[in-house]
């Protein structure tokens, strides 16, 4: 599960940087599927001749297995160390396509797609969907396609718990989760991420990541969609039935 949220503390990003980049590159190495995500998206999207985009793509652990299966498909991160990884996971398998750094609230590119995914419930870290859904709709080619996943939190607990990864023999991170607290009003958890490198016992770097997860109920999210020039809304109950804390939205521009 995810556990995303924001605390007030000095420091602290928003981004997925250094050592929570290497870490998300190492407990979700390319290829592998989550709930069945890399499986289902495939299926929604093999059919399409033009260019896709996947936004919040992330190390390409969907990216280049589509890549591999002849999708022409591009990415999109603000996070330059999640795109740095990227690109060199798709070095090492030869292939390219394009990669932008850009903010989804204000992203412009030069073309148009015929199809635009963002899974893993990345859209609910972003406080103003309403920019994000309107550079969506412009980006798209006419009858072009959006795929977005919205998760809930449904095993959220107030609490903190730590994890160590051994990267190798010599390398580790520690992974520090600090739940801090669930605002039903506000549709809104609250949560401070810690990461610590460690080498030969010795830390040598850390970082507190502050995350809000918003959470969108069914005929909200729909409304914005369609306050956005969406149409043929429809919306899937996790991957099929693999994940019950999330949905994933589909509509179409006219």
């Amino acid at each position: 599960m995810f556990f995303y949220g924001k605390i007030l503390l000095g420091g602290a990003t928003r981004e997925y940087k250094k050592i929570s980049s290497e870490l998300y590159d190492f407990t979700k190495p390319i290829g592998k599927s989550l709930d069945g995500d890399l499986e289902f998206y495939y299926q929604e999207i093999k059919d399409f001749k033009g260019p896709i985009l996947e936004a919040g793509v992330g190390t390409g652990r969907l990216l280049i297995p589509y890549l591999e299966r002849g999708l022409k498909i591009e990415g999109l991160d603000y996070s330059q160390e999640m795109l740095d990884l990227c690109k060199k996971n798709l070095d090492k398998r030869g292939l390219k396509t394009r990669l932008y750094r850009q903010d989804l609230k204000t992203m412009s590119l030069d073309k148009k797609f015929e199809a635009i995914i963002m899974p893993t419930g990345s859209i609910c870290l972003i406080d103003n969907i309403d920019l994000l859904l309107k550079n969506f709709y412009d980006h798209l080619r006419d009858q072009g396609k959006i795929f977005i996943d919205l998760i809930f939190p449904l095993d959220f607990k107030p609490g903190c718990r730590s994890q160590i990864y051994r990267l190798s023999p010599s390398e580790s991170i520690v992974y520090t989760s600090n739940n801090e607290k669930i605002d039903f009003l506000e549709q809104k958890t609250y949560c401070l991420n810690r990461y610590e490198k460690w080498v030969d016992d010795k830390l040598v770097d850390s970082e507190l990541a502050e995350f809000n997860l918003n959470w969108y109920g069914i005929r909200e999210f729909s409304l914005l969609l369609e306050k956005h020039g969406f149409t043929n809304i429809e919306y899937i109950r996790g991957y099929g039935g693999q994940a019950d804390y999330l949905v994933t939205f589909r509509a179409q521009k006219n």
